[in-house]
């Protein structure tokens, strides 16, 4: 997410930097980021709820990018020409292994997720490159992406 941007509630929403959330006749707005949050977190309680022995990890990335895996360990940060690295991020994904259930790890992922703070450029293809390589340990497996911004930084940027 690319920095805090709130505005006061005009004619028409801009939905693509802020979601009103009407409280009697006011407006308050949320950011871009608050919604990721508010929406990742309720797919935790529901697979918590009704998965769970569901393996959840989280990948997040900015300028860097952050392995929390399933929330249990102290997170790798990835980050400098490991990021234009092909070998190194699918090495850094493979080695992450999501083996706990959802219904030991739900608190300790929504505490990283709430703990997330909006900033800077895009590091989207090698987040995505760490992601699938963690995912790709077990079949069946899933990568959720969640972003606002063009992948700017590292393997796969689209703009230099």
């Amino acid at each position: 997410i690319k920095g805090l941007r709130q505005r006061a509630a005009p004619d028409i929403p801009h939905f693509a930097d802020a979601a009103p959330v009407h409280a009697s006749n006011r407006s308050t707005w949320i950011s871009r980021l608050q919604c990721v949050q508010a929406a990742v977190n309720a797919q935790i309680d529901n697979w918590k709820k009704n998965d769970p022995s569901k393996a959840v990890g989280l990948v997040t990335f900015s300028s860097d990018v952050t392995v929390f895996g399933d929330g249990s360990a102290h997170p790798e940060v990835v980050a400098g020409a490991k990021l234009s690295n092909h070998q190194a991020l699918q090495e850094i994904g493979s080695k992450h292994s999501i083996s706990r259930p959802i219904s030991e790890t739900a608190e300790a992922l929504s505490e990283r997720l709430f703990a997330l703070e909006e900033s800077g450029p895009t590091a989207l293809g090698p987040a995505m490159l760490v992601a699938v390589s963690m995912a790709a340990q077990t079949p069946g497996s899933r990568v959720v992406l969640c972003t606002d911004g063009l992948a700017n930084v590292g393997v796969g940027a689209l703009d230099s």
